[in-house]
């Protein structure tokens, strides 16, 4: 699925509006665990990063726990003691040479998600 991921606060990357394919075919619940995510940083720009947490925590691209994604990248990860309500996005600027990030973001960024999710209700 496409997602914009606002420069706004630290919000949720999936939400219950996102429809399982496969087994299961309906909505997602809050509790539903993320087993495997792929999550790709469609920007161009050299400046725009995505910050992402899996702990409910916030995405700032300060905080030692979250994951930078820079732009054009392709980042994946098994979390399966994530859920839907724990993974949280939000953008970051970067230094625009090596991608390390510098501040908040200054914009929306679109990124493209892809996860595994397990069903526990």
């Amino acid at each position: 699925t496409e997602k914009a991921v606002s420069n706004g606060a630290s919000t949720d990357l999936l939400g219950t509006g996102d429809n399982f394919v496969g087994g299961k075919v309906g909505a997602a619940a809050t509790g539903d665990k993320i087993m495997w995510i792929a999550i790709k940083n469609t920007s161009t720009t050299s400046t725009e990063g995505v910050g992402i947490c899996f702990d409910a925590g916030t995405a700032a691209y300060d905080d030692e726990d979250t994951i930078i994604i820079g732009p054009g990248e392709l980042w994946m990860a098994k979390v399966p003691n994530s859920t839907i309500a724990k993974t949280h996005a939000r953008t970051c600027t970067l230094d625009g040479t090596y991608g390390y990030p510098t501040a908040q973001g200054s914009a929306t960024v679109s990124c493209l998600v892809a996860a595994i999710i397990k069903n526990v209700g």
